[in-house]
């Protein structure tokens, strides 16, 4: 639910964009013609809460770790500067402990703050702090941008539960078989995922061919649980070139009509 809050909140800040002078009630009009297009019912105030505490809880957690190492560094500098007038070498060595722990806690920290939390895919953050800058491409490559089909059908069927397991299948197949150099994997919003061959560090000399293969081969799977015999779905996607100072709102809504030109082709498929 907390995605789907973010997607309708993009659709909204995107069609207000252009716009010199926004009106509470111009965007909560917005807002409410997208939260119905995507079927998302506003009246559910509980759940909205509750998800939104749980990115706020995230997020807090994050900033505490972060200000608990601030402090630690802060007070390590102190003694390594005194360590070091007075040449302390146990001092030293005990401080430089201190660091790698705090280092590895730093990692780990980065990681929460830009991994999508149900699928460990990066987020949106990491994409934008990574790939763009001013909306822009920092570097070359391709963007490819999926979603799934029929996803809608599948939490209606069997439960946002079994949803939210097949979103974290798609990420670890897409891992599985995109598992190369310069190739990155972002959630995006809800069902939409974006596939990034980055040119610099890329071996992928044919990503439509790589993205094509593995959309067929899920395809084809079955799934199986305790509660379903089977199950079975698809994604459908677009891919586009993309250049250094490319920008990324033009690219997505090319990328967007080419993954809908690809749905139709797949249900004709299937």
């Amino acid at each position: 639910m907390e995605n789907k809050l973010k997607e309708i909140t993009y659709l909204t800040l995107k069609q207000l964009k252009k716009e010199n002078i926004i009106l509470p009630s111009k965007y909560s009009k917005l807002f409410e013609e997208n939260a119905k297009n995507l079927d998302f019912d506003l009246d559910d105030e509980l759940l909205v809460f509750k998800d939104l505490k749980q990115d706020c809880d995230a997020i807090d957690k994050v900033v505490q770790k972060t200000s608990e190492n601030l402090t630690s560094l802060h007070d390590s500098t102190k003694k390594a500067k005194e360590a070091i007038v007075s040449n302390d070498i146990d001092t030293l060595q005990t401080i430089n402990e201190e660091l790698e722990r705090m280092q590895k806690q730093i990692d780990f920290l980065q990681k929460e703050l830009f991994s999508d939390v149900l699928t460990d895919s990066y987020n949106r953050k990491w994409f934008m702090d990574n790939y763009l800058k001013d909306d822009s491409f920092l570097h070359d490559g391709f963007m490819a941008f999926l979603d799934l089909n029929n996803f809608k059908i599948i939490n209606d069927t069997y439960g946002h539960i079994i949803g939210d397991q097949v979103l974290k299948y798609l990420v670890n197949f897409l891992k599985a078989e995109l598992n190369l150099p310069g190739v990155d994997i972002v959630r995006y919003a809800g069902d939409e995922f974006i596939v990034l061959f980055n040119k610099d560090n890329s071996t992928v000399l044919n990503p439509d061919k790589k993205m094509a293969k593995a959309q067929e081969k899920l395809a084809e799977q079955r799934l199986k649980s305790s509660k379903i015999k089977s199950l079975r779905f698809s994604f459908s996607y677009g891919l586009v070139p993309f250049k250094k100072g490319d920008e990324f709102e033009t690219l997505l809504n090319k990328v967007d009509e080419l993954m809908y030109i690809n749905k139709r082709e797949m249900k004709k498929k299937h």
